[in-house]
């Protein structure tokens, strides 16, 4: 089944459609799930309507013994050879580019272009003739 089509909404509602036929393939009522998962019943309810939180849906999965869907459903992230190559080692986090910011500079450092403001540099398109 692919989700590309699907709203968000929809999406939800098909995992939560899903669980609830986990839950209901080893005979679990919703009570009996909550309980397990040390969750409350309307949680259970919940998720299989489609809406819930991440570690209620962990605990939910813990129970159903399918945590290695997890990695199905959302791999780690695998570091290419070229990535490694040119960067030299994994990425910790993003961070701001080394390129100068004109708006963080001094007026000093500033050029004259910059002091007529941000939009100087926009070209106004000509209007069509019709």
């Amino acid at each position: 089944m692919s989700f590309h089509g699907q709203s968000d909404k929809q999406i939800l509602e098909t995992l939560g459609s899903r669980l609830r036929e986990y839950r209901l393939r080893i005979n679990l009522t919703q009570e009996d799930m909550a309980e397990r998962a040390g969750l409350s019943t309307s949680t259970i309810k919940g998720l299989e309507a489609g809406r819930g939180r991440l570690d209620s849906l962990v605990a939910v999965l813990r129970v159903l013994r399918q945590l290695e869907a997890l990695d199905a459903f959302l791999p780690a992230p695998v570091v290419s050879p070229m990535q490694l190559a040119t960067h030299g080692k994994q990425r910790k986090r993003a961070r701001a580019s080394n390129v100068a910011n004109p708006l963080k500079e001094g007026p000093e450092k500033r050029g004259s272009a910059s002091r007529q403001g941000p939009t100087s540099k926009i070209k106004k398109r000509d209007k069509p003739e019709w």
